[in-house]
């Protein structure tokens, strides 16, 4: 080989192993390789510190240097007699080093135009000669063993060789430690890969668990022994989240005094690591609880469980909310490396899959056997307590009752108000019947407005009588609904086992039956269940099915019974009554199938088809017998309530058939108006506007009040038959009806008497000024034919 000098630079020509272009194209690749090895501001070492000193020894230099080029810096991995651990990779001489093909050599730096103004040069150490080569791992130049002095020398062939030789030997400790950081990182990823395997084993384990629907309690367990089993030194413990409270979820290893004493602890910023973690849903690291302040209140009890540090994670449901929280305790101080950040990040998204499966669980069975609006036990689960209930008391010898209650004017308030008050009043009434019952009594919701009660081990009807009559007081207790004042009482009905029945389906019948016959004897009422109620059920039962159709097979009819003046005895009003021809039971009293049609809703169709036959002849009676006929026809509370149809529609109908307003009077009666709300009283005057007079019905026979009579429109007062029958020129009742009259009067209310049945009855209404009378003294109803006649004979 061959030494050429140019410019006071020699280079040795010979075999070329690396070159300039390589070494700028491939920049990434030769930072890459550098910073692989590791060596970069790391503490002496003697392999490299031998082999500098032997090259100033060797060359007689004064400075040598085993040189990395970083990035934009030179930092020196060992150097002799040189005092700076680094430079700017600007003026490095091995900059230049390792941009050769081969060494560099500059005999004298003062001659040399790239070096002349180094601050090496012109300042400390005043380097005047360099040699260097470049110290190439894996083909990239990661940077140069040089020598340099204050004197400028020749640097022969033989030296230029010896240089490189050194170099060698510093390249090969750069490749051992190459060789020994790949082989550390192999080992630590061969561990993270066991690792890796371990918790993806227990995660299969875990999830197998969950998936066979095992407990929760035995899941959570699993994985705090998976951990502990592992890592000896950690002590795990995970809690459950509920209702703002940490509770005891898996901690075997600490002490039970521990576990009971941070079970049931709210939550809160700096309440513990745990408490902490799950206030703020994020990690919580204490590296010394003796210090820490989140653990003021419990440092002496962690003393006593012997535990130094916490590492509390947040476990989060699928919403990213916290369900529980995950903590690694230490029986020293400690924080975690970021690979048990990680462990502790993955246990705790373990423990959120058991945690989130057996709540969806718990949510499907709720769903399954608990009414959503009220939170009481359905149908479903009423019917498993009430088989226990009849189990238990088969083996002690005791009586069950089985009480049925239904809210009496429900459906009224529902259709009134709306559905948000009614669910209201619904879960209000819910909480008062549990608060009459004992803890092992149970009441639930079939749905609508009806409540089954079971009362478990009966003494005596007396003590059923209680318990019955105390939630009948406090369901009539009024109740304050979005600043409505809503008034409501329940029928309930009530059987006992064995005695009524063997079977929860008997029982539950008879209870039905029984809850009916307590509706009979009026509101707010309970009554027993009796054998003869069965009879009377499926004749109800039967009318009813039977009333579903008298519509469509023409049994229904209408008599017209007339209402006279007082003052000429015109027949200038009529009422129309509603008939039941039964083909197999004949004629059904209104009094027994009017109420199953107010119950079941089938009021609404009769009441239409009632006012469309009323129509279809009041017209043509008023051209050919009486200009002045007005038809009274009797209203049902539901028409006024019910939102989906309204009563009003009857006016458009009027309005259809040109039939004058005035031809139709319509009857209410006076629990309508007390209940009445915004809704009611806005129907009320349309049909009061549009000219269509309005008669309260059977008055005196309900909650009377002057205050209604000034509220609403109301153009007649039906003075009930029961306060006519029984009057007498001394009677009480005279006095009553006088008061009424009189009252009306002043109203400017007409009044008409009915039940007038006789002379003396007459005679007494017209002296006290009575204005219209009704009953069988004037005329009993008739049919439309007969009807026709008396209008015209009168």
């Amino acid at each position: 080989m061959a030494v050429s000098s140019k410019e006071n630079v020699l280079v040795l020509k010979g075999k070329q192993t690396l070159g300039l272009s390589n070494v700028i194209s491939n920049e990434p690749e030769r930072i890459a390789t550098l910073k692989r090895l590791g060596l970069l501001d790391t503490p002496k070492d003697e392999r490299f510190d031998r082999i500098t000193r032997l090259a100033s020894s060797v060359f007689n230099c004064r400075y040598s240097s085993i040189t990395l080029i970083d990035a934009d810096r030179q930092w020196f991995k060992s150097a002799v007699n040189l005092e700076l651990s680094e430079s700017g990779r600007e003026v490095a001489f091995c900059n230049h080093t390792i941009s050769q093909d081969d060494a560099l050599i500059i005999p004298d730096t003062k001659k040399d135009p790239r070096f002349e103004q180094n601050p090496f040069v012109i300042g400390e150490p005043y380097v005047r000669f360099y040699a260097g080569v470049s110290l190439v791992v894996d083909g990239q130049a990661v940077g140069a063993l040089c020598v340099f002095d204050s004197e400028p020398r020749i640097f022969s062939a033989d030296e230029i060789f010896q240089l490189k030789s050194l170099a060698e030997m510093a390249q090969s400790e750069l490749c051992k430690k190459e060789y020994s950081a790949l082989s550390e990182q192999l080992e630590e990823y061969q561990t993270r890969l066991a690792q890796t395997q371990k918790i993806t084993n227990v995660r299969s384990a875990i999830l197998e668990k969950v998936v066979n629907a095992e407990s929760l309690h035995s899941v959570l367990f699993d994985i705090v022994n998976a951990i502990e089993s592992e890592y000896p030194e950690k002590i795990c413990s995970i809690l459950l989240l509920e209702d703002g409270k940490l509770t005891k979820g898996a901690a075997p290893s600490l002490p039970d005094f521990y576990n009971d004493a941070i079970d049931g602890v709210e939550i809160g910023e700096g309440v513990g690591a745990c408490g902490n973690t799950a206030a703020t849903n994020a990690p919580t690291i204490v590296e010394d609880i003796s210090t820490h302040t989140f653990w003021h209140d419990y440092k002496e009890i962690a003393a006593r469980a012997g535990v130094a540090a916490c590492w509390s994670q947040p476990i989060r449901g699928a919403s990213t909310e916290v369900i529980g929280t995950f903590a690694i305790y230490h029986r020293y101080k400690a924080v975690p490396t970021p690979e048990e950040v990680v462990l502790i990040e993955q246990f705790a998204h373990i423990a959120s899959i058991a945690i989130e499966r057996e709540r969806a669980s718990e949510l499907i069975w709720k769903q399954a056997n608990f009414d959503t609006l009220t939170g009481l036990p359905n149908r479903n689960l009423m019917l498993d307590h009430l088989q226990l209930a009849l189990k238990t008391a088969d083996r002690e010898g005791d009586r069950v009752a089985v009480a049925f209650l239904d809210l009496d004017n429900f459906k009224d308030i529902n259709d009134t108000l709306g559905h948000d008050v009614g669910d209201q009043l619904l879960i209000e009434c819910a909480e008062r019947i549990k608060q009459c019952l004992r803890a092992n009594d149970t009441v639930s919701r079939l749905g609508g407005d009806e409540f089954v009660v079971i009362l478990n081990s009966i003494e005596t009807l007396s003590s059923i009588d209680i318990v019955v009559q105390k939630i009948l007081d406090v369901i009539l207790k009024p109740y304050l609904i979005n600043v409505e004042r809503v008034h409501t009482s329940a029928s309930l009905g009530v059987t006992l086992y064995p005695d009524d029945a063997r079977d929860i389906k008997g029982l539950l019948k008879n209870a039905d039956q029984a809850m009916y016959g307590a509706k009979d004897l009026g509101k707010n009422s309970y009554k027993y269940y009796t054998q003869d109620m069965q009879a009377v059920a499926v004749k109800r039962i039967t009318l009813l099915n039977d009333l579903r159709y008298a519509i469509q097979n023409d049994e229904l009819f209408i008599e017209y019974q007339p209402i006279t003046s007082f003052k000429d005895g015109k027949a200038i009003k009529a009422e129309a009554l509603l008939r039941w021809q039964h083909p197999e039971k004949g004629r059904i009293a209104p009094d027994e199938f009017i109420p199953l049609a107010e119950e079941s809703g089938l009021i609404i169709e009769i009441s239409n088809w009632v006012f469309e036959e009323v129509c279809k002849n009041v017209k043509r009676w008023q051209t050919h017998y009486c200009r002045e006929l007005q038809i009274c026809i009797n209203t049902s509370p539901s028409q006024y309530f019910q939102q989906e149809t309204s009563i009003t529609d009857w006016l458009t109908r009027l309005l259809d058939e040109n039939i004058a307003a005035r031809s139709i009077l319509l009857e209410v009666t006076e629990n309508l108006l007390m209940e009445a709300d915004t809704n009611v009283s806005k129907k009320l005057f349309q049909f009061r506007q549009a000219g269509v007079d309005i008669a309260l019905d059977d008055f005196g026979t309900g909650y009377s009040s002057i205050s209604y009579l000034k509220k609403l429109p109301t153009d007649y007062l039906k003075i009930d038959k029961s306060f006519v029958k029984t009057m007498t020129d001394v009677s009480n009742d005279k006095v009553l009806c006088e008061a009424i009259i009189v009252m009306a009067k002043k109203l400017g209310i007409k009044v008409v008497a009915e039940g007038v049945e006789t002379q003396e009855q007459y005679d007494i209404l017209n002296n006290m000024g009575c204005d219209f009378g009704q009953g069988y003294f004037i005329a009993r109803p008739m049919s439309k034919t007969n009807f026709e006649a008396f209008l015209k004979a009168h």
